[in-house]
């Protein structure tokens, strides 16, 4: 044991029930927290001030459960989809979808659409909660196992735009774009484009790119960080394309998304 690893926690009045091992784990998890979503060895050795050695032993631990995932590409961890799930078990009732439910229900009614909410998990897009409008669009009936490529349709260009410029190039590294329809931008150049013009607006404008004869909008679902963790889009038939019902439909799928975020404590 090196002499730094015994300054990371001041001592507390029931210290002997703890269990180092244990503590030294959650000093490495509560950094993610602190500092930033993605940390490198060396700087989780630097921020915990443990060994690197011990710190090595605890991220392979977390890793082999999941609890962080390693990016081969550059070296850095950052914490698993695993917490999405802790999360929800910890709030019960007062989950993501059970706050995102009554929003998505009303935006569903208002707009007859089908309104999907999706986040991505280990570089996918997973769908999370489903509302099938009155239309004849019908999408993502497996909720809670289907895995799209991070950049796939309105949701998941949505939530790309709202990552870093390193992270996004990382996602298409691993996920080339394919072309799902004719109308499908599968130039990585205008993609990018595309993706800064969605961070601009705030939204996603989606026509026939993911499905053929469907159109849609998304917007990205912030937490009290400020950070994206879903995206909710409204789909349509394009027999209901016209101007009045694109310039609707943002509107109202815009207030949901800042609905949803409002009651997750995000102030803009």
């Amino acid at each position: 044991m090196s002499a730094n690893e015994d300054t990371v926690k001041p001592a507390r009045e029931n210290d002997k029930y703890n269990v180092r091992a244990v503590e030294r784990a959650l000093s490495v998890l509560e950094v993610f927290a602190a500092e930033r979503r993605r940390l490198s060895l060396d700087e989780l050795t630097k921020l915990t001030r443990l060994s690197k050695p011990t710190v090595f032993r605890i991220l392979s631990t977390l890793q082999s459960r999941k609890f962080v995932l390693l990016d081969k590409n550059d070296g850095r961890y950052r914490l698993g989809s695993i917490f999405l799930t802790l999360a929800s078990t910890v709030h019960g009732s007062v989950g993501l979808g059970a706050i995102a439910r009554p929003h998505l229900i009303a935006l569903r009614n208002a707009t007859q659409a089908t309104v999907l909410l999706g986040a991505l998990q280990e570089d996918h897009l997973v769908y999370l909660d489903r509302n099938e409008g009155r239309g004849p669009v019908r999408l993502a009936n497996d909720i809670g196992w289907r895995r799209d490529p991070a950049n796939y349709g309105m949701l998941g260009m949505t939530l790309m735009a709202c990552l870093d410029s390193a992270e996004a190039e990382r996602l298409l590294d691993e996920f080339p774009l394919s072309p799902y329809t004719e109308k499908s931008l599968t130039d990585r150049a205008r993609f990018l484009s595309r993706l800064a013009e969605i961070r601009r607006l705030g939204y996603a404008l989606e026509l026939e790119e993911a499905i053929n004869g469907v159109w849609g909008v998304a917007a990205p679902v912030r937490n009290a960080a400020g950070e994206a963790v879903a995206a909710v889009g409204a789909a349509l038939p394009m027999a209901e394309l016209n101007d009045e019902r694109i310039t609707e439909t943002i509107a109202r799928v815009t207030a949901c998304a800042g609905a949803i975020s409002s009651d997750l404590g995000y102030r803009a």
